[in-house]
């Protein structure tokens, strides 16, 4: 089963200080550790917390113009990796991983369809064949970035040219696959109805893309999630988050099982997050169908709560994978 996405997911999950905030819990937690000097080795001055935009700054790079950066200027944390070297390391990696996956006339190019998967809320569990997974959806592109770790070779599609890139991947990804809307989503028909499309057949005009295709006064519901509260924003509750990232359990598996067992959480997150929700009846526009959404009362306290757990446990769960490979 191919990733299905019939309009793109052009969300950054948590936005730059989100993921620098993951990054830079996983950092501290790494201090003195055998993976902290590992990840020194690899990349020198950088650090988790730099290096974890690198997986939405490639989305600069244009394959249709000749694989030219385009976003110049635009994002500052994108800034220290826009000189020639790091352009043209953008943009080779774009090459390598737009179009081994064979996507559909209505995908994205693969290196962006890595970053997600949209896995029905009528599921309770991820598991591939459902619709909204691939062989190159979120949970697989961790798993081929840690074996790369390992000194193995990822499987196609993915392609990733040595330990330095795939770190910067991992950090970005287990950043993605703590945001919700990264993992579960929800399928509607024209009157707002939940469907799902494992059981009906899929029909793309019921893809909610991830939460896109959600319309609320705050934008859409995925750009809502992807937005940090000012209190949680990088360098303002790094330390609040660090003291809670402390908490979290050791992940239990293997580092084949782990992504899925991430992925089980966000669709559980999901899940949360959609609870009473009403939904209209779609509209069309340019991109595909919209639905205009009506949120709870206290709607707001619900998601500052969820993504500072999901915040927390990203960057604890970067540390844990990370010295997993890495071991004392």
């Amino acid at each position: 089963m191919t990733a299905v996405t019939a309009v793109p997911q052009t969300g950054f999950a948590w936005g730059a200080d989100g993921h620098q905030s993951v990054g830079a819990i996983a950092d501290t937690l790494l201090s003195g550790t055998r993976a902290g000097a590992q990840i020194r080795a690899l990349l020198g001055e950088q650090t988790l917390e730099k290096m974890s935009v690198w997986g939405d700054c490639v989305k600069g790079i244009a394959p249709e113009k000749d694989f030219s950066y385009t976003s110049a200027g635009r994002y500052p944390e994108c800034a220290p990796f826009e000189t020639a070297n790091g352009i043209a390391a953008m943009a080779d990696y774009v090459r390598r991983n737009n179009t081994a996956c064979n996507p559909a006339a209505d995908e994205e190019t693969c290196h962006k369809q890595y970053h997600y998967a949209d896995v029905a809320l009528q599921h309770e569990h991820y598991k591939t064949g459902y619709v909204g997974t691939s062989d190159h959806d979120i949970v697989h592109a961790i798993r081929a970035a840690a074996l790369v770790l390992q000194g193995k070779e990822a499987p196609a599609p993915f392609s990733f040219k040595d330990k330095q890139e795939a770190l910067a991947l991992l950090t970005h990804y287990i950043g993605d696959i703590h945001q919700p809307l990264h993992v579960g989503s929800v399928f509607l028909d024209a009157s707002g109805n939940l469907v799902n499309p494992d059981d009906a057949g899929y029909d793309h005009s019921n893809n909610t893309v991830g939460g896109n295709a959600l319309q609320c006064p705050c934008g859409n519901l995925h750009s809502l999630w992807d937005d940090l509260p000012l209190p949680y924003k990088r360098g303002r509750m790094n330390e609040a988050l660090v003291k809670k990232a402390r908490l979290v359990p050791l992940a239990q598996g293997s580092l084949e099982q782990l992504p899925a067992a991430w992925a089980d959480d966000a669709i559980r997150d999901a899940r949360k997050l959609f609870a009473g929700t009403q939904f209209s009846k779609s509209t069309p526009s340019s991109r595909g169908s919209n639905w205009s959404i009506a949120l709870p009362l206290e709607y707001e306290k619900t998601m500052v709560s969820m993504k500072e757990d999901a915040l927390a446990r990203a960057g604890a769960h970067l540390a844990q994978i990370l010295q997993a490979i890495w071991p004392e």
